[in-house]
């Protein structure tokens, strides 16, 4: 008897698990649909403003896993796949270009990703949702 009670409690403790772990995924998942604004470049923890060309940048993401940007005044679209293990997002524009991008924390309000492009690998670029 004792031990089906424990096998119990360890199989209810299992599932808990599991789906706590899901629902967190699932809202950072929500969290990623939405528009986000251009903040601040952070490069050897110094904070560093974006240039006049990039005063209206955002990315949206919308949850038909498409995406609309504007990046120094010009517009792009195209698909994304967002990988939660991997912790990141591959952006795939209208050329079939592709760009991957490391979440490294998102919460409603900040967004920031790490771009695997060579010449800004040590750039982490800060995004906020104003809501």
């Amino acid at each position: 008897m004792k031990i089906y009670i424990w096998t119990l409690i360890i199989t209810n403790f299992l599932i808990l698990s599991i789906v706590d772990k899901t629902s967190i995924q699932q809202s950072e998942t929500n969290m990623l649909f939405n528009t986000w604004f251009l903040d601040t470049y952070k490069m050897d923890s110094k904070d560093y403003p974006p240039n006049k060309r990039e005063k209206d940048d955002y990315i949206l993401f919308k949850e038909d896993m498409t995406y609309t940007s504007k990046s120094e005044g010009k517009e792009e679209k195209g698909t994304f796949i967002l990988n939660v293990n991997g912790a990141y997002v591959l952006m795939i524009d209208q050329n079939g270009e592709k760009i991957k991008a490391y979440i490294i924390s998102i919460s409603k309000r900040a967004l920031v990703l790490k771009y695997d492009i060579n010449e800004i690998s040590d750039v982490e670029v800060h995004y906020n949702n104003p809501i």
